[in-house]
Parts: C-alpha cells; sequence; structure tokens
C-alpha cells in the first residue's frame, strides 16, 4: 500500500508538471514556463523510478 501511495504521489507531481508545461505554451512567455514545468517532471519522474 505504500508503494501505490508513493507512485500516486509521483504521478500527481508529474501531472502537475505536465499542467504547467501545457499551460505555458499558450502564455507571453512559454519559454520560460516550459522550464518551470520540466522541474516539478524531472522531480516526479526521479521520485517514481529513482534509488530507493
Amino acid at each position: 500500500m505504500e508503494k501505490v501511495a508513493a507512485y500516486a504521489i509521483s504521478a500527481f507531481i508529474v501531472g502537475f508538471g505536465l499542467w504547467i508545461l501545457i499551460a505555458g505554451l499558450s502564455s507571453s512567455a512559454p519559454a520560460l514556463w516550459i522550464c518551470a514545468g520540466l522541474i516539478p517532471i524531472v522531480i516526479g519522474l526521479i521520485s517514481a523510478f529513482g534509488p530507493n
């Protein structure tokens, strides 16, 4: 059950990053928001698949 919760939290973090990335594409400074969106995506992926 703990692994399921950990993967769910990681998936939420990645989803939040994707949301920032997609919303940032229509903003006035898309490069800034793409960089800001990549940070939670990378953190979520490291959290899910990184060392235990």
